[in-house]
């Protein structure tokens, strides 16, 4: 078994937070038919693509409406920079309540979010908002997209690990923001089928031990020659969405070659892992994940229920599976667990967890 400095930091809490307006899956499909019918002649086969990713209902910070008119960048991120701010204070507070900690006890805020952008960085909003100390340290990262949840906690316990600190991982993505409507392309048909928004905030420490699972050890892993496969064109409209179809087939080929040695340093084989955690990026990346480590179906019970309810949040959802799989209390103490994502590079983030 790999070495590693300092005790094994542990999650303490999640919190999660959505904005207040629920459209179903019917809804976004009949919208998507009359927006996409401007300019597309197959837009009726396309439709099946919000059949198939396994979405039946989302969460946004601005109506359809809003959606349907053109918007400059800058009053796109000023909506970003709003409700960016509104939904992680919701989710901090959230977080903090439920593992009783005061915010003067936080050492370090990671701050993860790709759909937006501000200078100073949301999290010193949040770090005045809500009162923190002064000397609390900052990691903002950008760039990871759907990785960014699953990052920020490997980046957080190597933070513990190191420091022996009590880190506020913090991801939050406005994705709805994102849609241009003069784009027509078929990413940002599936895009429209897909992403939603919401933040999720964890508290991971090595000072203190609750009953949450441990962060033993983590991977990166970058595909080499896929910086295509994923991420966002940077256009006067705002952020246009770069999506491959090639996505699930390079999960399905790839993903055990990025997990096999995180398991094999940490003498632990990958019939060992009896939970999943893991972003549901869609109804083929869940598939995808099946066929590449023969997971059973109920494994993924809990990123299907994600899925299905909130759709795809980008940074946040990894987060999001994590925290209803902890609230189901399902794990038994010795358990091991896999943590994981997928984002922009094109890249995987793993974290080994033990409870």
């Amino acid at each position: 078994m790999k070495e590693k400095s300092g005790p094994a930091p542990r999650i303490l809490s999640i919190g999660a937070a959505v904005p207040p307006i629920s459209v179903s899956q019917d809804e976004l499909r009949e919208a998507a038919r009359v927006h996409f019918s401007r300019k597309l002649t197959e837009v009726d086969r396309l439709l099946a693509v919000f059949d198939h990713v396994e979405v039946e209902n989302r969460h946004f910070c601005v109506p359809l409406s809003w959606l349907r008119r053109s918007h400059s960048f800058a009053e796109r991120n000023r909506e970003y920079q709003s409700w960016a701010f509104r939904l992680s204070r919701e989710a901090i507070v959230r977080c903090l309540e439920k593992a009783e900690v005061d915010p003067l006890r936080i050492d370090h805020v990671v701050f993860v979010s790709s759909s937006g952008m501000a200078t100073p960085s949301i999290d010193a909003s949040l770090i005045n908002s809500l009162n923190m100390a002064p000397s609390v340290h900052r990691t903002p990262v950008f760039g990871l997209g759907c990785a960014g949840g699953a990052a920020g906690l490997a980046r957080s316990a190597e933070i513990c690990r190191a420091r022996e600190r009590t880190v506020l991982l913090v991801a939050v993505e406005i994705s709805s923001l994102t849609f241009q409507e003069e784009d027509f392309g078929k990413s940002n048909f599936v895009a429209a089928s897909l992403f939603s928004d919401g933040a999720a905030a964890a508290l991971i420490t090595s000072c203190e031990f609750g009953d949450g699972p441990a962060l033993v050890d983590e991977r990166s892993w970058l595909w080499p020659d896929t910086l295509d496969a994923m991420g966002w064109n940077f256009t006067d409209g705002g952020l246009q969405v770069v999506f491959s179809k090639r996505i699930p087939f390079m999960i399905q080929q790839g993903f055990r070659e990025a997990v096999e040695p995180l398991l094999r340093r940490n003498g632990v084989s990958l019939s060992a892992i009896r939970h999943f955690v893991l972003h549901p990026g869609g109804g083929k990346i869940l598939k995808a994940y099946q066929k590449c480590l023969g997971i059973e179906e109920g494994q993924l019970r809990w990123s299907r229920d994600v899925l299905a309810r909130f759709g795809n949040m980008s940074a946040p959802t990894v987060l999001f599976v994590l925290e209803r799989f902890l609230a189901a209390a399902e794990a038994e103490s010795g358990d091991w667990g896999l943590c994981a994502a997928f984002g922009p590079g094109f890249s995987s983030e793993l974290s080994l967890l033990r409870w």
